[in-house]
């Protein structure tokens, strides 16, 4: 375990919220394909638990910050909780598209497989670091990215087979989310390049802050 993250971080509050969040994924997905899609109800259910595992985002923000309960444990865990609810939404969405289970809730498959790489892709250097014990927290562009694709996928419930306004308006959206999410990848892998050359020779343990 890093020396940056204590026993404690793990039992905190804003922390158990995050395990909330990631335990609404698998939720979601076995609602979203088990339930009914008669009038739609798959989808209405799924979305009330993607808007429930979104709000506990912002509670468990405002608590760490509120009460001062931020930990690296919580930096790490929680835009993790975010990228696994909406790649997870945008893949069952998407599968929709093609499955049609119900009249609404489709989405193009750009989208996962785009969102779906640059996530894989952080995942599996986010576990050689923490291997080295180096702590990775999300940087401005992730954020903007995770909230602006959040948009775009809560109107995506809504969207239909036909190309209209509100489809264009939704896929624009999620554009400039994946576009910023690729952005921060980019700001992510320039500035760990320049921690590792000019740090890690004397350091073991780094926490990069970006």
């Amino acid at each position: 375990m890093s020396k940056h993250i204590k026993k404690e971080d793990f039992y905190n509050v804003p922390n158990i919220l995050t395990y909330v969040r990631i335990l609404c994924v698998p939720a979601f997905i076995a609602v979203f394909f088990a339930v009914s899609g008669e009038a739609n109800l798959n989808v209405y259910i799924a979305f009330s638990i993607f808007l429930f595992a979104s709000a506990t985002d912002i509670v468990d923000g405002y608590i760490a910050r509120r009460y001062s309960l931020i930990t690296d444990l919580g930096k790490m865990l929680d835009p993790l909780a975010d990228k696994l609810l909406q790649v997870s939404a945008a893949v069952c969405l998407c599968v929709n598209q093609f499955i049609e289970h119900s009249s609404i809730g489709m989405l193009f498959l750009f989208f996962p497989i785009a969102l779906g790489a640059k996530e894989l892709f952080m995942l599996i250097w986010g576990v050689i670091l923490a291997k080295r014990t180096i702590v990775v927290h999300s940087n401005i562009y992730g954020k903007a990215a995770a909230f602006t694709n959040g948009v775009g996928l809560l109107m995506s419930f809504f969207v239909g087979a036909e190309y209209d306004a509100f489809r264009i308006v939704a896929t624009v959206i999620l554009s400039i989310g994946t576009l910023l999410a690729y952005i921060a990848l980019i700001d992510y892998a320039a500035k760990l390049a320049k921690q590792l050359n000019n740090t890690l020779k004397d350091k073991q343990d780094l926490n990069l802050k970006f």
